[in-house]
């Protein structure tokens, strides 16, 4: 490598006119210039194109996201359509749905809420007033045609004390201890129990803490009783989830006479939710054309990005078209495929939506439609080995594509890779440019001096021709 020292001493010798006068810095780096810019232009340009190749794959992982989690939005049952109640009184109503309700109004009349016992204790003192002299052993019994009885033994033997030792059994009993207000002996305990007739209870020890003694028991525990359609019905709580398929029904008050309360599906939620897929799915079309343009437009980023991997572009197209295309692994009915419902892709890939057939579709097959898209089922895994429905099918396919190990993770990292090997090459290129370009300045140098030896001989002997030719001429 050329000493700075040199090059500086050497621009010097230039400038005075020693030498040869040519500019060898100036030529040193246009020499090298010459090889190392045409060759670091393809380079950066490799590494450009890689870096584009990585950024397209995160774009289209992206925008397969949101299209699986579109499809996603379309594997239950419950996620496919809104349903919606009535009641001609604040009684009762429909207050749950699962997605597989069927539309219909009920005649109900409510003869009796579902109700839990109350009782209360004695009236003590203070929370911690003394109740016996050593620990003492409470009987709780839960229960009416079938019983359970549980001991409990009270070591702090105060109104807190019983409360404590009664929570701490989780047996269905709760208690609590309330000021009542009142002057004097004003704590008592209060036990609750759970709703129905089944969830009674009855309290005894020594010492008697008065929960058995009348007056005492605040509430009677008892089921729920209605007459659903003219058929008598009783549950042990105020929510009757299995009397009509797919909803539950919440009691609030009795009632003297038959309300009527109903379901309604709204079909909108899932025409919207349909029109949504067609529209993410076009935007990954829109994306891919624009990635796999053989014609760069300049306006837009990452225009051709994949002209060099159009393979892995038309797989990762050709793998969701398919599954669009495909029928249903539940088909029900006359409904087997997107197509049955107006959902086809048109001569230039692009999926369109035709409103009047599924209108008509989902006027006369509602149900055939959900089992098509959803199996019918609710809360699906992508790990089922059952029948999940067209919408799972799907987007099980494109998690397959966008997943950690699938095309598109594997191809991103490689075109990552090549950008670090190209870098590297980058790297070593400017190295060895470095290197040339030193060579040529060190060979010029030389040239220089030598050629500043000869121009030091040749004035010399110029000067000696001319002292000869005086001599000459004097005589």
């Amino acid at each position: 490598m050329v000493d700075t020292s040199t090059a500086i001493s050497t621009q010097i010798m230039t400038s005075l006119g020693a030498g040869s006068g040519v500019d060898i810095v100036s030529l040193a780096r246009n020499l090298t210039n010459a090889e190392q810019v045409p060759k670091t232009a393809a380079i950066q340009s490799a590494i450009d194109a890689a870096e584009a190749q990585v950024s397209a794959y995160g774009l289209i992982s992206y925008q397969l996201g949101l299209l699986q989690s579109a499809f996603e939005g379309l594997n239950d049952a419950k996620e496919v359509t809104d349903s919606y109640a009535s009641s001609t009184d604040t009684a009762m109503q429909f207050t749950a749905f699962d997605g597989t309700e069927v539309d219909g109004s009920y005649n109900i009349t409510v003869n009796q809420l579902a109700q839990e016992k109350i009782m209360i204790s004695d009236e003590y003192s203070s929370t911690s007033a003394v109740l016996s002299a050593s620990s003492f052993d409470l009987s709780v019994t839960v229960g009416n045609t079938s019983t359970a009885t549980t001991s409990i033994t009270v070591d702090t033997m105060t109104p807190q004390g019983v409360v404590d030792a009664i929570n701490e059994e989780s047996m269905g009993v709760t208690a609590s201890l309330v000021d009542t207000g009142i002057d004097g002996t004003n704590y008592r305990i209060i036990l609750t129990g759970e709703t129905g007739s089944e969830s009674a209870f009855t309290v005894t020890s020594d010492p008697d803490l008065g929960f058995g003694d009348a007056g005492n028991t605040l509430q009677a525990a008892q089921d729920a009783q209605i007459d659903f359609d003219g058929l008598t019905l009783t549950r042990d709580s105020n929510e009757f989830s299995d009397v009509v398929s797919g909803a539950t029904l919440t009691l609030y008050e009795t009632t003297t006479s038959a309300v009527t309360v109903a379901v309604y599906s709204d079909t909108s939620t899932l025409k919207t939710k349909l029109e949504d897929v067609v529209a993410l799915y076009n935007d990954y079309r829109g994306l891919m054309d624009e990635l796999t343009a053989t014609t760069i437009d300049e306006d837009v980023e990452l225009s051709g990005a994949l002209q060099r991997d159009l393979t892995t572009a038309r797989y990762i197209t050709d793998q969701i078209r398919t599954a669009i295309l495909d029928d249903s692994s539940t088909a029900s009915g006359n409904v087997s495929a997107f197509r049955d419902i107006g959902i086809s892709i048109d001569s230039k890939g692009a999926l369109t939506f035709d409103e009047t057939t599924f209108d008509d579709v989902i006027q006369d097959s509602y149900d055939d439609v959900v089992t098509m898209l959803t199996a019918n089922t609710n809360n699906q895994s992508l790990y089922s080995t059952d029948g999940m429905g067209l919408a799972q099918d799907i987007a099980t396919i494109i998690d397959g594509i966008v997943d950690i190990d699938g095309v598109l993770a594997t191809r991103e990292t490689n075109a990552e890779a090549t950008v670090i090997d190209y870098q590297d090459e980058l790297t070593v290129l400017e190295a060895r440019m470095s290197a040339v370009y030193d060579r040529y300045l060190s060979q010029f140098t030389a040239m220089e001096l030598l050629t500043n030896k000869l121009n030091n001989v040749k004035d010399y002997l110029t000067g000696q021709l001319e002292v000869l030719s005086k001599a000459y001429d004097s005589d």
